[in-house]
């Protein structure tokens, strides 16, 4: 009797416990498409993940942004590239590229896929390239053609002038180096190409002129000091000093200046006039440009005269050194 309660109990168990649902293995491989989100030529594709669902699309759309960049970045370094940009140059141009991928619109965004997976949460996004060359379009469109419409002005001119011309157009070129880019990635075509050949027009124009321009400088005694102002100035612009007055790209500045030391009540006053003239290799005036500068102090007239030469330097600070020489864009 004993045996068969005893039996009947371990059946009773035993249906019980195989009558329990059972659990389904949790996944430990992530899924394909995070694991290798896709790659096409309409999209462009980022996975993410958070242990808060609330940032998750957040944490998306910024890895979104910063991928955009690297691509756009690594675009410059395929040997073919029409720009081919120096080191400084691709430096200001991967800034623009990081600016843009921080403020170009992402409304468009899309989720593609999400999943809980081992305590966190996974997501897939995506945006149209279509769209983002979309956004883009009409401000290149405006921008090129103001650009080319400048550049092709002001040709019949110095080289001087004509660097002077060329140089807040050279302002723009990363701000566009770095769009342009971005719209041949998303819709590659003939415009894209003639846009980056236009810029590269400009900047092989703009660095010639600037490698070739030399100044030789003469300037009598009394503006040897000031004379050191305008070299620092044209060193830090890039341009070139010479010893002699070499070849046709070479132009010679002669400084000649005039201090009056006078009284004003208690104050020494200095006040000294200088004269810039600029020579072709042809002996030909092309520059002329005259600055007075005053002074005064309490200690003596040299005191004011090293017045002036502050006041010289915050006025080539403010005019640019070309402008200040007498350099003017037509």
């Amino acid at each position: 009797m004993y045996k068969k309660i005893l039996l009947f109990i371990i059946i009773t168990i035993f249906i019980g416990c195989s009558s329990q649902p059972k659990h389904m293995p949790r996944p430990t491989v992530a899924p394909l498409w995070y694991a290798n989100p896709p790659k096409d030529d309409k999209n462009f594709y980022v996975t993410a993940s958070s242990n808060n669902l609330k940032i998750l699309k957040k944490i998306a759309i910024n890895n979104l942004r910063n991928s955009i960049a690297q691509e756009i970045k690594t675009s410059f370094k395929t040997p073919k590239h029409i720009l081919k940009p120096t080191i400084d140059m691709q430096e200001k141009i991967n800034n623009a590229i990081d600016h843009l991928s921080k403020t170009i619109a992402m409304g468009n965004v899309k989720t593609i896929n999400s999943k809980f997976f081992k305590n966190k949460h996974l997501i897939l996004i995506a945006i149209s390239k279509k769209d983002l060359y979309l956004n883009l379009e009409d401000d290149i469109k405006d921008k090129i053609s103001k650009l080319e419409d400048s550049y092709n002005k002001n040709k019949n001119t110095t080289d001087i002038q004509r660097y002077l011309h060329l140089e807040p157009l050279m302002s723009q070129y990363e701000y566009l180096a770095s769009r342009i880019a971005l719209s041949e990635i998303c819709s590659p075509s003939d415009k894209t190409k003639n846009n980056f050949k236009l810029l590269q027009n400009l900047q092989y124009e703009y660095h010639s002129l600037k490698s070739d321009i030399n100044f030789y400088i003469l300037s009598d005694y009394n503006s040897r000091l000031y004379s050191k102002v305008i070299i620092s100035a044209l060193k830090k612009d890039g341009l070139h000093i010479s010893k002699t007055s070499k070849d046709s790209h070479t132009l010679k500045l002669l400084m000649s200046s005039k201090t009056e030391n006078t009284f004003d009540y208690s104050f020494n006053k200095s006040k000294t006039r200088i004269v810039f003239t600029t020579f072709d290799v042809n002996g030909k005036k092309v520059l002329y440009r005259q600055h007075t500068f005053i002074g005064k102090s309490r200690k003596s007239h040299k005191d004011a005269k090293m017045q002036t030469f502050q006041h010289m330097k915050s006025k080539v600070r403010q005019l640019g050194i070309l402008n200040f020489i007498g350099v003017k864009s037509n």
